[in-house]
């Protein structure tokens, strides 16, 4: 047989071998990629639930106006201490748990490497920059307080509780993530979609409301507005994707 032969043959086995996944890729597709979907389904629910119990916590106290005497800050800092170190807790671990859910959405619909999948990326990252910054702020209160700090103490708490964040949020963050989920699903077929395109209106109504709270205080409730359909929409989401997951699974 010559050395041409041989070759040849040699050349025809490899794209062969390379069509069979060897067992330990088909082992990665079936168990832990569903305990992957069931694990994002549980972050994508809980941390919802997370960021309600975080703006639901001052309906349970008589919380101070940001324009208060930095001597009744520090008295109801002093007072609440846990409060804010609850809060801080809730909110990064709620927005964490969320963009969790939405990354395993980007990772499944195979559109991480697209622009639509880096506007993704992007808006997570701000978004997570900007609760760390809010948290940071709100547990600075209490700090400041023990230490009988009265500026930091009244700016931190006019910066995490008057709605500054929430004037910032809808500019960027918002509208990146749910554009580029919204994309990202209409491409795929993990969720209905009826999501993809309730994304994409999301992200639109995001930048109408980003815009609208510059030249006032109904464009503030409009924004609000708009984050509690976001907090709707991430555990529907979730719901669906865990039952799609489960019934693959019989």
């Amino acid at each position: 047989m010559s050395r041409s032969q041989t070759s040849n043959q040699g050349a025809g086995v490899v794209p062969a071998a390379r069509m069979t996944p060897p067992p330990a890729q088909a082992a990665d597709v079936s168990q832990p990629g569903r305990r992957l979907r069931v694990l994002a389904s549980v972050a994508g629910i809980v941390g919802p639930v997370l960021l309600a119990a975080y703006f639901s916590l001052p309906a349970f106290v008589h919380l101070p106006s940001a324009g208060a005497s930095p001597g009744k800050l520090i008295a109801f800092a002093n007072a609440h201490r846990l409060l804010f170190y609850l809060g801080g807790w809730f909110q990064v671990t709620g927005s964490l748990l969320s963009v969790a859910f939405l990354l395993v959405l980007l990772q499944l619909s195979g559109a991480r490497r697209t622009l639509a999948g880096s506007a993704a990326l992007l808006g997570c990252a701000v978004l997570l920059s900007m609760t760390a910054i809010e948290a940071t702020l709100l547990e600075a209160v209490p700090m400041a307080a023990a230490n009988g700090d009265h500026a930091t103490v009244a700016t931190s708490f006019a910066l995490s509780t008057g709605g500054v964040f929430a004037r910032i949020y809808p500019l960027a963050a918002a509208p990146l993530v749910f554009a580029g989920i919204g994309f990202a699903l209409s491409a795929s077929s993990i969720l209905p979609r009826l999501f993809a395109r309730t994304a994409l209106l999301i992200s639109g109504l995001f930048l109408l409301a980003g815009l609208a709270a510059v030249f006032g205080t109904a464009g503030l409730i409009f924004a609000t507005v708009m984050s509690v359909l976001e907090a709707i929409w991430i555990p529907v989401a979730a719901i669906v994707f865990a039952r799609r997951t489960l019934r693959s699974q019989t």
